[in-house]
């Protein structure tokens, strides 16, 4: 069974890194984030995402898969190029076979479609914040 609290005594005190290119997407997810983490970095895109990760230690990486300037597998590319400890989950819309084979290969941690189940969203947390731990 899924306990909340300790989810967000996890998630609290944990860095995430936000990308996603629709601004309305983004403030409401953004909003849910927010119970779940104090400090949050946010990007408008994959390029923008890679610079802030470049920028700042960060725990957790949650990102979108279609945006501009570099996708969000692409930005997970150059970001594994350089650190392959650092939890990812991604949130899309996109089922299609190739983005999931991709994302497997860049050993993602959870592959989240959209509209979001909460559910699995929390199971997913459980599963990077016990990552994080060890």
């Amino acid at each position: 069974m899924i306990d909340l609290v300790d989810i967000i005594k996890s998630t609290k005190n944990m860095k995430l890194l936000y990308v996603e290119d629709n601004q309305e997407a983004r403030e409401t997810t953004k909003l849910i984030l927010e119970e779940f983490f104090d400090n949050i970095i946010v990007a408008i895109d994959g390029q923008d995402g890679y610079e802030k990760f470049k920028d700042n230690d960060i725990d957790l990486i949650i990102t979108d898969i279609n945006m501009p300037k570099l996708n969000g597998l692409e930005m997970i590319s150059k970001v594994r190029e350089v650190d392959n400890n650092v939890s990812v989950l991604i949130l899309s819309a996109h089922n299609e076979p190739e983005f999931l084979d991709y994302s497997i290969r860049l050993c993602i941690d959870s592959y989240l479609l959209k509209p979001i189940d909460i559910d699995l969203f929390l199971e997913a947390l459980t599963k990077v914040t016990t990552k994080h731990k060890s």
